[in-house]
C-alpha cells in the first residue's frame, strides 16, 4: 500500500517538474503555428493597455482588469537593466520596451520585451527563462500577445476598457485563436 502511494507521489513530482521546464520542441511548434510573417514593431505598443481576455482562461477572474504601462527604454536604461542580471544581454541596437503592471497580490511586475524580428524575447526576472513572444496587431485598438514559452498562452490587449460584447466580438474575429477556449479575465461592462 505504501509503495503504491510512494509511486504515485514520485510520478506526480516528476510530471509537475517536467511540465515546468520549457520544451524547445513545443516552443518551436508554437512559433511555427502562430508566426504570421509580419514583424510587429514594439514601438507601436501604446503606452497604456489593458489585458482583457486570455487563451486558455485563467483559473480565477481578477477583481479588476490588469493595466500595463509600456515605456521605451533608452540605451542607458537597457544597459543598466542588463548589468543587473548575467543571463540578460539586451542588444544596444534594438528597441527595448518595459511593461509594468501590478499583480493580484499588489506587487509591481516589470517585463522587458525586445527584438527586431517577428518573434520577440520577454525577460521577466533573472531566475526565469527568457521567453519567446509574438505580438499580432488585431486592429487599431487591440493587440494579441502569444507567449510561446508558455505553451502558446494568448492574451488580448486593448487600448481601453471595452465592454464584454465588444471584447468577445474581437476575440471571435481572431482566426488563429478559433477553437481555443478563452474568456475575459476581469469584470467587463455589458
Amino acid at each position: 500500500m505504501h509503495e503504491k502511494m510512494y509511486s504515485v507521489v514520485v510520478l506526480l513530482v516528476l510530471f509537475s517538474g517536467v511540465n515546468s521546464i520549457v520544451n524547445p520542441l513545443w516552443e518551436k511548434q508554437c512559433i511555427e503555428y502562430f508566426a504570421t510573417g509580419v514583424n510587429y514593431d514594439l514601438k507601436e505598443l501604446p503606452s497604456d493597455m489593458y489585458t482583457l481576455y486570455y487563451w486558455p482562461p485563467n483559473q480565477r477572474e481578477r477583481d479588476r482588469c490588469e493595466h500595463i504601462t509600456f515605456t521605451n527604454l533608452t540605451e542607458y536604461e537597457a544597459a543598466e537593466a542588463s548589468s543587473k542580471c548575467s543571463n540578460l544581454r539586451l542588444p544596444s541596437n534594438q528597441t527595448v520596451i518595459k511593461g509594468t503592471y501590478i499583480n493580484n497580490v499588489g506587487k509591481q511586475v516589470n517585463l522587458l520585451f525586445y527584438g527586431n524580428e517577428e518573434v520577440k524575447e520577454m525577460y521577466r526576472a533573472c531566475d526565469k527563462i527568457i521567453s519567446k513572444y509574438i505580438f499580432i496587431k488585431v486592429n487599431v485598438n487591440y493587440v494579441l500577445g502569444i507567449n510561446c514559452s508558455s505553451g502558446g498562452r494568448g492574451m488580448l490587449l486593448s487600448r481601453y476598457l471595452a465592454g464584454s460584447t465588444e471584447v468577445q466580438s474581437v476575440a471571435d474575429t481572431i482566426e488563429i485563436m478559433t477553437g481555443r477556449e478563452g474568456k475575459p479575465d476581469c469584470p467587463l461592462s455589458a
